[in-house]
């Protein structure tokens, strides 16, 4: 594969604006599409070759500096987040209301839920084997602060419960937002430092072409200049960051509740539209794991796409199902805009009696069609979505009409919620 499709391939659809471009780089070196000697490249495509180097200089400096703010802010938001988590312990008495919490501005709504946090007189718990709690239910012993079995109800009403307290313990969600949050943090980092590898790999080819084409030797010169204007691409301040960030999710796993039995074994229900897969997405279905094993997801088709958003897919039911199913052990199609009749056909009653299935999903939705019977049957999570990314930014960067609106959204500064803005904080029409 030539190296400027492995080039593209390899990085995220919203970056390939920052990226260096290569093509027309390469364009110019071909003295207006023919392959003559080297001695007839014009002084024009060697002046055109120029201007795309130092854009693409400019563009990658612009990118580095948004990533090292962004990065730089969002490591004390983890850090505040891992304070938190720290500062709480498993009750028995201390839940968190989660509508209450979540229903903020889009923008904050993680920060706002991490700080609602307030621990008073919270007592340990350790949890105890209820696999032998027949026709028992478990009361709080306060001479030891262990869970005992008293014999009222049966072992399969007790774990619903307390799956459903655990769930809304403030321990258990401050450690789901700072685990999650991190994990995606890693992530990022990781793409951040393979964004910089390859640019840095880019311009070194592109210059050793430059030199072939017109006889020149101006690459290493050039790549000791790029040492110090654009020292960055080494990705050394990146790498410590991932370090760092590294040892606060060692923290936050030391720092895991205890779990009621059989929570790893539940199957997690889940809903969305999925187009345009990206890695939000991915985060969001990786992290589901933290719930249970078996992941189930539930694909709108194109029709009732349409209905929801008043906008055609992009890509089709099909692509949509083979993104998601990497990430999911099961799929099924949602033809309609209420799920909730398929969603309650494959549920078991089974799983339902025994309290194995929860629902999870992104926070940017609380009231999500078909909560009341969900809730009224499973517990309810919600995770953190991915910050700066979004069907909608990459749908405006690559499908709008208008080509200034392309390019702006390529370089807009995004909301919580991912979506571009313009300098005035209105979301960008196309």
């Amino acid at each position: 594969m030539k190296f400027n499709k492995t080039l593209n391939a390899s990085i995220l659809k919203e970056w390939r604006f920052y990226s260096v471009d290569y093509k027309a780089m390469k364009k110019a070196l071909k003295n207006d599409g023919t392959n003559s000697s080297n001695t007839n490249v014009t002084t024009s495509s060697k002046k055109e070759f120029l201007h795309h180097y130092e854009l693409s200089k400019s563009k990658l400096t612009k990118f580095y500096s948004d990533k090292d703010t962004w990065a730089t802010a969002y490591y004390e938001t983890m850090e505040d987040r891992v304070d938190i988590l720290r500062s709480t312990k498993v009750s028995s008495y201390s839940t968190v209301e989660l509508d209450t919490v979540l229903a903020t501005d889009s923008e904050d709504s993680a920060s706002s839920i991490a700080s609602n946090t307030d621990s008073d007189n919270e007592i340990e718990v350790t949890f105890v084997d209820l696999s032998n709690s027949i026709g028992s239910r478990m009361i709080l012993d306060p001479t030891t602060s262990t869970l005992q079995s008293d014999p009222i109800v049966d072992s399969n009403e007790l774990l619903k419960q307390e799956y459903r307290r655990i769930g809304k313990s403030k321990h258990f969600h401050n450690y789901i937002y700072a685990k999650k949050s991190l994990d995606t943090f890693a992530r990022e980092l990781d793409l951040i430092l393979e964004f910089l590898d390859l640019n840095k790999m880019a311009f070194g080819k592109i210059l050793k072409k430059f030199d072939k084409r017109t006889g020149s030797s101006i690459r290493d010169e050039k790549l000791k200049e790029l040492e110090i204007s654009h020292a960055f691409l080494n990705g050394e301040k990146v790498q410590e960051m991932r370090l760092k960030v590294s040892k606060l999710l060692s923290m936050v796993s030391r720092l895991k509740p205890s779990l009621p039995e059989g929570w790893e074994s539940r199957k997690v229900y889940t809903i969305g539209c999925f187009d345009l897969f990206h890695r939000g997405h991915q985060n969001a279905l990786i992290s589901l794991r933290e719930f249970g094993y078996f992941i189930v997801a539930g694909i709108h088709d194109d029709a009732s796409y349409y209905e929801l958003k008043k906008k055609h897919t992009i890509e089709n039911l099909e692509t949509r199902m083979k993104n998601v199913k990497p990430f999911v052990d099961q799929i099924y199609v949602i033809p309609s805009t209420d799920p909730e009749l398929y969603l309650k056909s494959v549920v078991s009653e089974q799983d339902i009696e025994t309290g194995s299935c929860c629902y999870a999903r992104g926070d940017d939705m609380l009231n999500f069609p078909g909560r009341g019977w969900v809730e009224s049957v499973m517990p309810v999570h919600f995770i953190p979505r991915t910050e700066a990314c979004s069907s909608t930014l990459i749908r405006t960067i690559y499908h709008a009409d208008d080509p200034e609106i392309r390019k702006k959204a390529a370089f807009a500064d995004t909301r919580y919620d991912g979506k571009p803005v313009d300098e005035n904080g209105n979301v960008l029409k196309f």
